[in-house]
């Protein structure tokens, strides 16, 4: 990535943090018509507790019902929220089992500018746990980008067009989601210890996740390579490599994967460096990557001071 534009990144102050949703229970049996008069509980049921003979309620909450449109943006914010929410019902034993924190930006140009970056971070998180549901969503009529996501039992991570999603109604134009779900520890501990953990390990995963789009990207082309020529969909290597542009991160990664498609070392040499003086791609070195996750982490220390 261009020291500009990562300079740009980690300038961004429009980027506000801060708790979207999450949801709980209690043992507590409260009084639904009470909750269901409190805007910032989205849903409230009793339900029965898996294999004993008693009830607990189970709350889904968004904090931030009465900011219009914003994110709550200091923890102690958040608190106060909840701390009402609880007193209002009588509730003194809340046990999150998940929450959702959000990175929003209000600059109309990050989530085209970003979104490359956020599927390398993305990927990079996936494949640390090997998680095997991670998508990318597209919009049916243009085909551009909706949506990045990965998950598994424990966390979920999505990058999204928050204009789009919203139908241009938040004030936001993109957001990077980190959830925790089946929580068992506090919120602090989640999120300034686990996900932290989880982030470190995402950046050891650089060269492998690199490697894993490369054996995936080669499996197409050679398939298709097979086929009687008007069958095919790529009738040049230059043709393919502009559909994949935005799943090659390195010029390490674009000779390595020239020559799964045949070429020899230096056929993949020239071929990447013409690739590259010709058309548009945008590669990232290891430590674009670290200084990135950096970021995410002051931001949610940050957070939390507040």
């Amino acid at each position: 990535m261009h020291l500009e534009k990562r300079l740009s990144y980690l300038r961004n102050n429009d980027t506000q943090v801060g708790f979207h949703t999450g949801n709980g229970t209690t043992q507590k049996v409260i009084d639904l018509s009470k909750a269901n008069k409190n805007n910032i509980i989205v849903n409230c049921n009793i339900r029965k507790i898996r294999n004993k003979d008693k009830n607990e309620t189970y709350m889904r909450v968004n904090p931030n019902k009465n900011n219009n449109g914003y994110i709550l943006t200091e923890y102690t914010a958040f608190k106060n929220v909840m701390q009402n929410v609880f007193d209002d019902l009588g509730v003194s034993d809340f046990k999150w089992k998940r929450i959702d924190m959000s990175f929003n930006t209000m600059d109309n140009t990050y989530y085209a500018n970003y979104t490359k970056l956020n599927r390398l971070l993305i990927a990079c998180i996936a494949n640390s746990t090997n998680g095997k549901n991670t998508y990318d969503t597209k919009n049916f009529w243009n085909g551009k980008t909706k949506s990045l996501a990965t998950k598994n039992q424990l966390r979920e991570v999505e990058f999204y067009d928050k204009a789009d999603e919203s139908n241009n109604k938040s004030p936001y134009y993109s957001r990077l989601e980190l959830r925790s779900v089946r929580m068992n520890g506090d919120i602090e501990h989640e999120f300034l210890k686990v996900w932290f953990s989880r982030l470190d390990d995402a950046i050891e995963q650089f060269e492998a996740v690199q490697d894993r789009f490369n054996q995936s990207m080669a499996e197409v082309y050679l398939e298709d390579l097979a086929k009687k020529k008007h069958d095919r969909e790529f009738m040049s290597i230059n043709s393919f490599l502009m559909t994949r542009r935005d799943y090659i991160f390195t010029t390490g990664q674009m000779k390595k994967l020239l020559m799964l498609l045949g070429l020899s070392k230096e056929e993949a040499k020239n071929k990447a460096y013409n690739f590259k003086k010709y058309h548009s791609i945008e590669y990232f070195s290891h430590e674009d990557l670290e200084i990135i996750v950096a970021d995410i982490k002051a931001k949610i220390i940050e957070y939390f001071s507040k």
